[in-house]
């Protein structure tokens, strides 16, 4: 257990810190409304809509540079949007919250990744996507790639951020990480299950349990499964560590020629799941910039996810936030 004095001491090392976040954006649009009937039509509810706009949120690889910004780092987005409305709206959001869009590049041939969500009291109702996911043509990956390595000489840490949406091609994929290794920066990864193996000689690989079930082909259901999980993966991906995230039960941090870490999970009260993955592996990279141990990383991203699991919806975790989780589980 870190004494909470130890917590303020990390959480402080974590700012002024530059991310290069270089992954798959997503716009989210959150429109609430009041059921009170069944439609005739269909057994389906009629929601009377709160307003017509409702609420935006930039999320997915956006997310992970939302909390590198509300942890006190300096995030700098990578990715490609839409030449659309959605597009437009997203980038603004993001330079709202003073996080820095250098490395957003549009492609016209492209909608803007976006998720509009219909609530009701607190329920989900039904999700509407708008996206394309094949991959981004090659000429738009270069764009991005130079644009990557102009925005490379001033980063402390690189993020890739994968959520199957076609951004992370495996040239891109191998091109950064190839740069990151031969001038020592350290490179972490948040994968999906199409590119899982692309990541080759990655700093820190973080899978959850799902996807790294998945893609070798086990089950993963205990601390124990996760470790023999994590030495495959160490292995099949020449990683300098592994982070394989399990939910209600914890973490376990893998690394060659050391014994497994297991971390418990320190939730108190679960609200929603949604972007616990992407606060972990931003204060994962902020770790890894500020030169922490990993083990140290790993307890401080376990108190953050318990912060964003007792929120509704994706929320953009606060060092404040953190000192109070530790704080409420010491006494607990």
């Amino acid at each position: 257990m870190l004494p909470e004095i130890d917590m303020q001491n990390i959480l402080e090392s974590l700012r002024g810190k530059r991310v290069l976040v270089v992954g798959d954006l997503i716009l989210d649009h959150y429109l609430g409304g009041r059921v009170d009937r069944i439609s005739p039509e269909a057994p389906v509810p009629i929601v009377s809509l709160e307003s017509s706009t409702g609420k935006w949120v930039p999320g997915g690889a956006a997310n992970v540079a939302r909390n590198v910004r509300s942890l006190g780092g300096h995030p700098v987005m990578a990715g490609v949007i839409g030449a659309d409305r959605e597009g437009s709206i997203l980038k603004e959001l993001l330079k709202e919250e003073g996080i820095d869009t250098g490395g957003v590049v549009p492609d016209p041939d492209r909608p803007t990744t976006s998720k509009t969500r219909i609530m009701s009291e607190g329920h989900q109702l039904i999700r509407l996507d708008r996206e394309l996911t094949r991959p981004v043509p090659e000429d738009v990956a270069a764009v991005l790639m130079e644009r990557i390595r102009t925005l490379f000489r001033n980063i402390d840490v690189i993020v890739l951020e994968d959520y199957n949406k076609g951004v992370l091609v495996p040239e891109l994929i191998s091109g950064v990480i190839h740069m990151c290794r031969r001038t020592g920066l350290p490179v972490a990864v948040d994968p999906k299950f199409v590119n899982f193996f692309h990541y080759s000689g990655c700093t820190l690989f973080k899978p959850n349990r799902l996807e790294a079930g998945r893609a070798l082909g086990m089950e993963i259901e205990s601390p124990e499964d996760a470790a023999r999980a994590g030495s495959i993966l160490l292995k099949k991906l020449s990683a300098e560590s592994v982070l394989l995230t399990l939910g209600g039960e914890g973490s376990v941090l893998c690394r060659p020629g050391r014994e497994p870490f297991h971390r418990p999970a320190t939730a108190r009260h679960v609200y929603d799941v949604s972007g616990a993955g992407d606060t972990v592996i931003a204060v994962m990279s902020l770790a890894l910039a500020a030169g922490l141990s990993l083990d140290d990383g790993v307890r401080t991203a376990n108190f953050a996810a318990a912060v964003t699991c007792s929120e509704p919806g994706v929320y953009a975790v606060k060092p404040e936030d953190i000192l109070r989780e530790v704080k409420g589980y010491s006494e607990s």
